[in-house]
């Protein structure tokens, strides 16, 4: 031993954020609503209330089992202030009233990513992709399958933004510092 005690050095400080972001991870209500691919799928209701496991749902790791290919709004443009679109191209997709739409009309969408509807060539699949597991993220940036979050606090940005959770600057940071450990 070295004589020093844990607050000497700054770990116990670092295991409370770790901690507390673990805990919001876990357990902070997020109302899920305009998520293309979930809350329009039939017995879901339009809007919930979840957590981060809800998607990411191995509590604690979050590892993403969900097999559904959903929309959160990262392929969407414009973009949330959160992500950095510069670079990223621009499809405007026109889809007919008689194509599977996401609101039943004919309709003209833009985005930086069809995602599925590549696939599947319905425009109901516009922007969906599946969500990776978040086990070694922290090694991963640039964040999102198309690079719009540079850091792990811009992602934590957008979703405080998309699903308007109201994050104060510290719960921002203890959910970064769980990140960082998964």
């Amino acid at each position: 031993m070295n004589g020093k005690s844990d607050d000497s050095d700054g770990r116990s400080g670092a295991r409370a954020a770790v901690a507390r972001g673990q805990a919001l991870f876990n357990t902070l209500p997020i109302t899920i609503s305009g998520v293309s691919g979930l809350n329009d799928l039939p017995g879901v209701p339009s809007s919930f209330s979840g957590t981060c496991t809800t998607c990411h749902n191995a509590p604690n790791v979050g590892n993403h089992s969900v097999a559904l290919a959903i929309n959160i709004g990262v392929t969407d443009f414009p973009a949330l202030p959160a992500l950095d679109i510069t670079g990223l191209p621009v499809y405007t997709i026109t889809c007919s009233a008689s194509a599977v739409t996401p609101i039943g009309k004919s309709s003209t969408l833009q985005t930086t990513d069809p995602g599925r509807a590549l696939i599947t060539g319905n425009c109901a699949d516009i922007g969906k992709t599946k969500g990776p597991i978040l086990r070694g993220l922290a090694g991963r940036a640039p964040y999102f399958h198309n690079g719009s979050a540079a850091t792990l606090h811009d992602v934590v940005e957008f979703y405080d933004q998309r699903f308007e959770l109201n994050l104060t600057e510290e719960q921002k940071s203890d959910l970064v510092a769980f990140l960082q450990t998964l």
